[in-house]
């Protein structure tokens, strides 16, 4: 799932970890469940790790909690518009509008 963003998208991502940071008191970057994430390769692979990192949230073993339906759904979203080049070259678009 290697992803090479617009130099425009990039500081949005950078921009909004930032505010997670300052916000939070986390820096995500340094957080070893980024890593995994960068080195998935598949929608599938990402929903893996997360459903990991919801088990503890968890009331009974085997449990499809609502917030993984969730979680499964703004996944795909996302994917659906980082793969979208309409959305990417209008995002970029009015990036370069507000520098």
């Amino acid at each position: 799932m290697s992803v090479h963003p617009s130099p425009e998208l990039r500081s949005l991502f950078e921009a909004a970890l930032n505010e997670f940071e300052n916000r939070a008191g986390t820096n995500l970057l340094q957080n070893k469940v980024f890593d995994k994430l960068l080195a998935c390769q598949s929608i599938q692979s990402v929903l893996d790790i997360l459903q990991e990192q919801t088990e503890p949230l968890r009331t009974s073993p085997g449990d499809d909690s609502t917030l993984m339906r969730w979680i499964n759904r703004i996944v795909h979203v996302l994917h659906s518009l980082s793969t979208n080049q309409i959305v990417v070259s209008g995002v970029s678009l009015v990036c370069g509008l507000l520098s």
